[in-house]
């Protein structure tokens, strides 16, 4: 599975199916996104190969660290600091997203009023 950013600057491969699919609606994730929620893949780090291009780093918050295309600015990546091991891809950056199905909801305790969950998949608060 290949992805890269807007630009084209950045490109990567997934080596391995992700092992978490879910949709966030976290404050952190609306503002960075500009959406109302976000659907990220997570991986191991082993999984994932850049082919092209360096996404920029920052801290953004006490817990996490993301980066993104210093060129377009499309958002690369999500990690826990406690885990920089796993990196978390928004799947919009994929150049297939179809191919990932969504396995929960988190932090639904922020998600806007006018968004509707309508499956069965776990919402979990946080």
């Amino acid at each position: 599975m290949e992805g890269g950013c807007h630009c084209g600057a950045i490109r990567f491969k997934a080596t391995k199916d992700p092992f978490w699919v879910g949709a966030c609606y976290c404050l952190d994730c609306r503002k960075i996104s500009g959406a109302p929620y976000t659907i990220f893949a997570g991986y191991d780090v082993y999984a994932l190969q850049l082919l092209r291009g360096t996404p920029k780093n920052y801290s953004s918050s006490l817990k996490a660290s993301r980066s993104f295309c210093v060129a377009c600015s499309s958002p690369f990546s999500y990690s826990y600091k406690a885990s920089p091991d796993r990196l978390f891809i928004p799947i919009g950056v994929f150049d297939d997203a179809n191919i990932f199905k969504p396995e929960e909801h988190i932090w639904v305790s922020q998600k806007l009023a006018c968004v509707a969950i309508d499956d069965d998949l776990e919402q979990r608060k946080e």
